[in-house]
């Protein structure tokens, strides 16, 4: 029987009981207005029985005063037990409610984001089953400014016991520098002056101090190219010449496609999981002759990637060679950090 229909059926026997306490009452009160003239006739009116009926059922009662009394009493008192007992069930029926609640909710987990704006950069803890991008939504920032105030990239591992810091808006954190100005930060960081100022509680003259800690509404990390050199021939050959798949000639898979042997296609964003399908080992960490993934600036970056080829890794830093960085269908060698935020992994051979 379930917690409705057995409620039911206790509000039934209730319902009985004061029935029964109400019938009771109204003998006891018959007997009490016996003696009084005319109560005869007006009961043998009201139970359509005679007068003489009536004064001998009358007498019976008085006999048994005592006992319709007693039974008055005890049935009274069982409507207390019951109202006590009522009450009881009825805490026990909140209880099971509260506990079917918590079990829905632990067996339904639902991510809460703050509505509250906040302020101030905060810390957090990273929990067992976290990831970057989780933990951004979590907060409601993108995952580049999550990135970028952790100086982490997007194959960088997080792990449970990690703390990270978390800005209260979109953009990045500064530490100002001797000869920095607000004009000039914003400008570095295309950002708006007038936010900054208002964000950071600054004077309206935007003065700022020394390792003074600044947080850049909307900031974009700038992006650095320092190509050491320019090849403008355009044709390259090596190992996956003619081996490859056939990408479009003068873009950055073209050029490593001639570098290693590529037997999968698509755009440079999807060749980590396209190689990674195809067996290929991928990671975080560079080496020689592996391929680099990235992302660059732009819309066409984000859209379709870059990739490029590793020449050579000197400790934290790396030199590539690639294609259509500079220009179409042209080669060009620069030199990134490892832990730059643009690096996306590398895919080994």
């Amino acid at each position: 029987m379930g917690i409705k229909e057995h409620f039911e059926a206790r509000i039934k026997r209730f319902n009985k009981k004061l029935l029964l306490a109400a019938v009771v009452l109204f003998i006891a009160i018959f007997t009490l207005i016996g003696p009084v003239k005319g109560a005869e006739q007006l009961l043998s009116v009201y139970f359509n029985k005679s007068e003489q009926e009536v004064v001998e059922q009358t007498k019976i009662f008085e006999n048994n005063e005592t006992y319709l009394m007693a039974n008055s009493l005890a049935s009274l008192t069982d409507q207390t037990d019951f109202e006590i007992q009522e009450d009881s069930y009825l805490k026990e029926i909140n209880l099971i409610t509260w506990q079917e609640n918590a079990l829905l909710s632990q067996s339904s987990p639902i991510t809460t984001i703050s509505q509250e704006p906040r302020e101030k950069i905060s810390t957090y803890v990273v929990q067992q089953g976290d990831n970057t991008s989780s933990i951004s939504a979590k907060f409601g920032i993108n995952l580049n400014t999550l990135l970028w105030s952790n100086n982490l990239k997007e194959t960088s591992l997080i792990r449970p016991g990690d703390e990270l810091t978390i800005l209260p808006i979109n953009g990045l954190v500064y530490n100002v520098k001797n000869n920095d100005t607000i004009g000039a930060i914003a400008t570095k960081y295309k950002a708006n002056t007038e936010k900054i100022i208002a964000f950071n509680d600054l004077p309206a003259d935007g003065a700022i101090q020394i390792n003074q800690k600044l947080i850049i509404p909307d900031g974009q990390m700038p992006f650095i190219a320092t190509p050491s050199r320019i090849v403008t021939k355009s044709y390259v050959t090596g190992a996956g010449t003619g081996k490859s798949r056939v990408f479009p000639y003068g873009q950055c898979t073209w050029y490593v496609a001639q570098k290693v042997v590529v037997p999968w296609s698509g755009h440079a964003k999807s060749w980590l999981v396209n190689a990674r399908a195809y067996g290929y080992q991928t990671g975080s960490v560079p080496r020689v002759g592996s391929i680099l993934v990235m992302t660059e600036g732009g819309w066409m970056g984000r859209m379709y990637g870059h990739v490029a080829y590793v020449e050579a890794v000197n400790g934290v830093w790396i030199t590539i060679s690639e294609m259509n960085y500079t220009g179409y269908a042209r080669k060009s060698v620069r030199t990134l950090k490892v832990n730059d935020w643009r690096i996306r992994g590398y895919i080994y051979y």
